[in-house]
């Protein structure tokens, strides 16, 4: 499954390589639109509504954000067209003006916006509830809205709402909308009834009948292009097929039982005869749209399903090539319809085949895949000669109906003009139209001819409408054909056809370039002059038929350019009423190219009794660009007198040919002209073109200089005007310099006086206020020495507390040295009386040993010695033990006093500079008072105004300050001696003694 994603991009390609359609269903691909950067994985933005354009190639999608796309598949690239900002409930774009798209929002508002300038026209509302449908007839000159509870019809050019159509209480409106090609409104309600009403006068016409049996309940509905069927549906399996010409219930289809509820409908557009459809496209509840064949009631092909997304809405394309889907979850695909109707090989039907089936409102069809239960009638095939028969038998309109050019003339001949409501349609029969959608969209697409850019100059136009139209159909002659950017009087030569077939630019186009190509083919032969080849026909006709009138001319230097020329190069638009220049042309277009040549002799015959008193160019060419009282009717019977009377030598018709129409697909080329003077015009036109851009130019640079020389001339006039005041101002302000310096020096002497009166109040004040100040920092020092004091007793307290507890320590670390020296006493006590028993032991067995030797030989007194000596020496060994453990403990013993006594050192010694230091900064603070003291004495030694009230103070402050700093000493000395007897005490031979 091909599958894009936009990412919220403003434009760019939609595929890299262009997908194939799929076997299948033709599916094409699936377009989703994700926002990166809202959320870590991006949102998806689903899409609403889908329409195509008027030509087929590019169609319209709106997302829920309110963002215009539009879709070029055939130039694969997308753009955004506009951002609304809110979300679309309804899409349609202009049949007239392709550029047009109308768009309904959830703010109750339609807005129309021009897709090729992506600006906002527009905007018609607001209105009472939410947009549910929008419609535009053929003529596009009213917007017909459709909302919940009523229906608006606008009128676009004026933007005034001009009808409001409600149901009422108890019966609502469903749907309006406008039916194609006629100028009828059909309206639905929401009881089934279905009535139809005049466009232009909004008068009741008729209603449809209600079918038998169970209510249909209608929600969907759809017409052919014609407008000669309407199809509808609803909640139900059943569509209703009406003829809208005869006003009666056509036919009855029964879907299958799994359609229950029908949500739209749509006709797939054919190329074949009346632009009438035979397969019908119906989207039902379960998201499925299925296409049926209408006239073999069979169920054809299904879109949608188990691959893609369910479907909610969908729209073809005007050509029936392409269908666009919008799914429920907000994607866009795109299917290759063509692909799909080839592959059901579905046959073209003619005009009378289509919707023959003669079967009564009561009859129902069974729809089916396979099989249809009503058999198609007989009907003869047309063949392919009989479609390209030569004009004079048989015309068509695009391909489409046949029209007998015989039976045309016999109406003619009989009424003298064809019915208003279908002349377009014979017109557009016996011309031919191709009908060349895209070649005439190639020509628009080369924008509007440098030519025509300024045409509303040169003819202003009230509407602008018709303006516009005409400017287009000039820009595409033009780029048909270089020759019509130069022809001057085109445009009142088009402007009849554009006025009256402004509803459809194509038609306009074709029937334009068909009259060219035949009818004025041989003009431009000398151009830029006029057709002389041509009026000589016209001179001959009247020479031939009208020889005395002819002389008449020839004597008063009255050529053809002047009686003939002016008639045929507006086509008689200025000689003629709107009425009866309709008339002649339904006569010319019946007849060959050389039936016009013929008219235009006629007219002047007809007029002889008033040309021959003229006498002057003047006259007769004021004449011929004027109405006058010549009957047309008159004229026409001459004309065709004249064409059956004149000789084959001098007939037009062997000059002008038979009637060519346009070939299908694309234009034939148009060069009957001299090139190399169309050319040469068209360069010299550029060239001048150049020079006048180069002398506008020039000449808007020399009024920018012009304009600002002239600023700077009247920048100077101003300056200088303004010097001039300045000087004037400048003497103003010396006298009045003067008057205020006099002033000035009044005031200055008595200024001095009150300045001098004003320092001594200062002095005065500022002497009270130092007073005031002293007082206060004397009873500020007061409070700082009092809180000086207590801080001091404090600290010695502190002190006093933090010795007598390292005297405590130092005795409990005595105790402890006194518990180990009493263990150490013990354990050489021990090891002593160990000793003293080995040496009794050893005695004792010395003893036994004396007194066995005194019975024992002589041999073993040797040996009695040496153990004697042994023993001895054992002792001995005993005894430097016994020093050396004694040693080593009292070595270990004055270890222990020695750190002891360092350990308190140290203790006394830190305590003792910190109350040094601080003893020091108590001196600072004493030595800063004073000298403090010192500086404000000197200061009120001599005050201001020999104001002596301090000078008393100062003794009584110093004798203060001198008993303070004695005490203060006096607590210092009485300090050190307590720390020096306390540090002695700490050091004392009876504290290292114990």
């Amino acid at each position: 499954m091909e599958s894009i994603d936009l990412c919220g991009g403003d434009g760019g390609s939609i595929w890299g390589r262009k997908p194939t359609p799929r076997e299948k269903d033709g599916f094409l691909l699936s377009i989703r639109n994700t926002r990166i950067g809202l959320t870590a994985a991006g949102r998806h933005v689903p899409f609403t509504r889908v329409t195509f354009g008027c030509h087929g190639n590019w169609f319209i999608a709106t997302d829920q954000l309110g963002v215009i796309y539009s879709f070029d598949v055939y130039r694969n690239k997308y753009q955004v067209v506009y951002r609304l900002g809110k979300t679309c409930t309804a899409l349609l774009i202009s049949h007239t003006y392709s550029n047009e798209l109308f768009v309904a929002t959830n703010d109750l508002n339609v807005h129309c916006i021009n897709i090729g300038s992506r600006q906002l026209i527009t905007t018609f509302g607001p209105h009472e509830a939410s947009i549910k449908s929008l419609s535009l007839p053929q003529s596009g000159q009213y917007l017909l809205v459709v909302t919940a509870c009523d229906s608006v019809l606008w009128d676009i050019n004026t933007g005034i709402r001009r009808k409001t159509l409600c149901g009422g209480e108890s019966v609502g409106v469903q749907d309006v909308f406008f039916l194609p090609l006629t100028n009828s409104i059909i309206t639905c309600f929401k009881d089934d009834s279905i009535h139809v009403w005049d466009t232009s006068t909004l008068d009741y016409k008729y209603n449809l009948p209600l079918p038998s049996g169970p209510p249909p309940h209608y929600r969907a509905f759809a017409t052919t292009q014609d407008g000669s069927f309407l199809v509808a549906g609803g909640r139900s399996n059943i569509l209703y097929i009406w003829s809208m010409k005869r006003h009666v219930l056509e036919h009855v289809i029964q879907l299958p039982s799994k359609v229950k509820n029908v949500k739209q409908l749509l006709f797939v557009p054919g190329t074949f005869d009346g632009h009438k459809s035979q397969v019908l496209g119906m989207l039902a509840q379960d998201g499925l749209l299925r296409f049926v064949s209408v006239t073999g009631c069979q169920l054809l092909f299904t879109l949608g399903g188990k691959d893609e997304e369910l479907i909610s809405m969908a729209h073809i394309d005007p050509m029936g090539r392409h269908v666009a889907a919008v799914t429920e979850q907000g994607s866009l695909l795109i299917y290759d319809l063509s692909h799909s109707l080839k592959a059901h090989h579905l046959p073209s039907l003619t005009v009378s085949e289509l919707f023959q089936v003669e079967k009564s409102s009561s009859q129902v069809s069974k729809l089916s895949s396979s099989s249809t239960s009503v058999p198609d009638p007989p009907v003869k095939p047309v063949s392919k000669t009989s479609q390209s028969a030569k004009r004079g038998e048989t015309s068509s309109a695009g391909g489409g109906v046949s029209l007998n050019l015989a039976k045309l003339r016999s109406i003619l001949r009989g009424y003298g003009e064809y019915p208003a409501k279908y002349r377009s349609f014979i017109w557009r029969s016996l011309l031919q139209l191709p009908l060349n959608h895209m070649s005439y969209s190639t020509l628009l697409d080369k924008g509007t001819h440098s030519a025509y850019i300024d045409i509303g100059d040169k003819y202003p136009i009230k509407s602008q409408k018709l303006l516009r139209i005409l400017q287009r159909t000039l820009s595409a002659l033009s780029h048909w054909s270089p020759l019509f950017s130069e022809v001057d009087y085109l445009p009142p030569l088009i402007f009849p056809f554009v006025k009256h077939f402004q509803n459809n630019q194509l038609v306009i186009f074709e029937m334009v370039a068909t009259i060219l190509f035949n009818w004025c083919s041989h003009w431009f032969e000398y151009f830029p002059n006029p057709p002389l080849n041509v009026l000589s026909l016209v001179e001959n006709l009247l020479s031939h038929h009208d020889n005395h009138l002819l002389q008449h001319f020839v004597s008063h230097n009255i050529t053809a350019q002047v009686y003939a020329w002016p008639l045929l190069q507006t086509l008689f638009s200025e000689a003629l009423s709107k009425e009866e220049w309709l008339k002649l042309w339904d006569n010319v277009l019946s007849q060959p190219p050389s039936f016009l040549l013929m008219v235009a002799a006629a007219y002047i015959s007809c007029a002889r009794s008033a040309l021959l008193k003229c006498t002057t160019v003047e006259d007769v060419e004021y004449f011929m660009r004027h109405q006058s009282t010549v009957n047309l009717k008159v004229v026409l019977q001459d004309a065709y007198r004249m064409q059956e009377a004149t000789p084959p030598a001098i007939h037009p018709h062997k000059t002008l040919g038979d009637f060519v129409p346009l070939t299908s697909g694309a234009y034939p080329i148009f060069n009957k002209y001299p090139k190399y003077i169309v050319n040469y015009q068209l360069q010299e036109k550029e060239r001048i073109r150049r020079e006048e851009q180069e002398y506008l130019r020039q000449r808007q640079q020399t009024l920018e200089l012009e304009r600002l020389a002239e600023q700077r001339r009247q920048e100077d006039e101003a300056w200088q005007r303004q010097h001039e005041l300045l000087l004037q101002a400048e003497s103003q302000r010396k006298k009045m310099l003067e008057l205020e310096e006099e002033k000035l020096s009044d005031q200055r002497a008595r200024l001095a006086a009150m300045k001098r009166e004003a320092k001594l109040k200062e002095l005065k004040s500022l002497d009270d206020a130092r007073q005031k100040y002293l007082q206060q920092q004397q009873t500020l020092r007061e409070l700082e020495i009092e809180k000086m004091d207590k801080e001091i007793e404090k600290k010695v307290l502190l002190r006093d507390k933090e010795t007598q507890e390292a005297i405590e320590e130092v005795e409990i670390r005595s105790l402890e040295l006194q518990a180990q020296r009493a263990c150490l006493e013990r354990e050489l006590l021990r090891r002593h009386e160990l000793a003293m028993y080995r040496l009794r032991n050893a005695h004792e067995v010395e003893r036994e040993r004396t007194e066995s030797e005194r019975f024992s030989p002589p041999s073993k007194i040797a040996d009695i010695q040496e153990a004697q000596s042994n023993m001895i020496q054992l002792e001995n060994d005993l005894q430097a033990r016994n020093n050396e453990d004694i040693a080593l403990a009292c070595r270990e013993l004055r270890s222990l006093q020695n750190d002891l006594k360092e350990q308190n050192l140290q203790a006394a010694q830190e305590k003792y500079k910190e109350e040094e230091k601080k003893l020091e900064t108590a001196f600072m603070k004493l030595q800063t008072m004073k000298d403090s003291s010192s500086s404000e004495e000197i200061s009120s030694i001599n005050p201001p105004d020999n104001n002596h009230t301090g000078a008393g103070q100062w003794p009584h402050h110093r004798k203060q300050l001198n008993g303070e700093e004695t005490q203060l000493l006096h607590s210092v000395h009485n300090l050190r001696r307590r720390i020096a007897q306390h540090m002695r005490d700490s050091t004392s031979p009876s504290l290292l003694s114990t």
